[in-house]
This record gives C-alpha cells, sequence and structure tokens, in this order.
C-alpha cells in the first residue's frame, strides 16, 4: 500500500511540475501587450522614464567682490546608491538646477556620462567651495572618465554649456547649503 500511495503522489508532483512548464507557455499566446509572463504593467515605456527632480538644497557661485553669478536649487546625490545613480535617465536639465555630489573624501574624482542623456557641465569643487575644474558639455551616453584636475569633495552637474554662460571658472567661490 506505502508503494501505491508513493506512486500517486509522484504522479501527482509530475503533473504539477509539467502544467508549471506549459501554463505560462500558453498564457503567452494570450498576452497581447507584449510583456513578460510575471513582469508588472509598466503604463509609461521604460524609455520614456525620468527620475523626478528633488530639491534638498540652495547653491551659488559668488565672485571675488561677493557678487552672486548664479543661484542654483540642488539635488543632493550622497552615499554609493544616489552617487552611482546621479543624473542617469535624465533627459532634461531644469535651468536653475543641478545634482551636487557630496564625496566621502577629498581627492581626484572622476566621472562618466553612463545613461545620461543630455549634455552637462561637471563642476569640481573643494571642500572649501573653491571651483578645481570644470569638464564643460560632457558628452551625453559616453562612458570615457572625465577626471579632475585636482582634488575635490564636491561634484555639482549642470546643464551642458552654463558654467561658461555663467562666467563660471576655476577659482570661483561655491557655497550651498541643505533645505
Amino acid at each position: 500500500m506505502n508503494r501505491t500511495l508513493i506512486m500517486r503522489v509522484g504522479g501527482v508532483l509530475l503533473v504539477l511540475a509539467l502544467l508549471g512548464l506549459v501554463i505560462p507557455v500558453v498564457l503567452s499566446w494570450f498576452n497581447h501587450s507584449g510583456s513578460e509572463i510575471g513582469e508588472p504593467e509598466c503604463p509609461v515605456p521604460q524609455e520614456a522614464y525620468e527620475p523626478p527632480f528633488t530639491p534638498e538644497g540652495a547653491g551659488a557661485f559668488v565672485s571675488a567682490q561677493g557678487d552672486t553669478l548664479a543661484a542654483f536649487t540642488l539635488e543632493l546625490a550622497e552615499g554609493t546608491a544616489e552617487t552611482t545613480q546621479g543624473m542617469m535617465y535624465r533627459r532634461s536639465v531644469p535651468e536653475g538646477t543641478g545634482m551636487l555630489f557630496i564625496m566621502p573624501d577629498e581627492r581626484y574624482q572622476s566621472f562618466w556620462m553612463r545613461n545620461t542623456y543630455v549634455p552637462l557641465d561637471i563642476i569640481y569643487l573643494s571642500e572649501a567651495g573653491t571651483v578645481v575644474s570644470i569638464q564643460a558639455n560632457a558628452q551625453p551616453m559616453n562612458e570615457t572618465p572625465l577626471p579632475s584636475e585636482g582634488p575635490a569633495k564636491y561634484v555639482l552637474e549642470i546643464a551642458g554649456g552654463a558654467s561658461a554662460n555663467l562666467k563660471i571658472t576655476p577659482g570661483t567661490k561655491w557655497l550651498w547649503k541643505r533645505n
């Protein structure tokens, strides 16, 4: 009797396993959305996704005479996950906004433009708040490293070409605060 019970249970398990393989295939024939079984429906095509801008601080470039050259609303990138994500998948950089990366140490920094759809000015800033160097109009979707020319604690990314238009150059003073 134990052998018969084992054979029946084994048969039922075999049928369940086969159904588990066949049902997804059959359901995919009737799936008109084009998404895979088990994937949630995405109302917005992934290629149109853009992370929202989150205002978390304010910053300004100041001339030697103390005049404000430009002010920015800042999104802050702190920690590994935010720093790695950065401006990836952004399709626009609203005027007067930027992302300030707060690095753990003041050292030579290097950024790239992986999965970044818009040109950016990458401004390397010292811990004292002075522009170290600028990588202007960084090419979208380019993975070539764009290094600083000296040690930097902060990195500011703004719309490509903005630093030249605003007369921001190495040595310009930078001030910022959290909201």
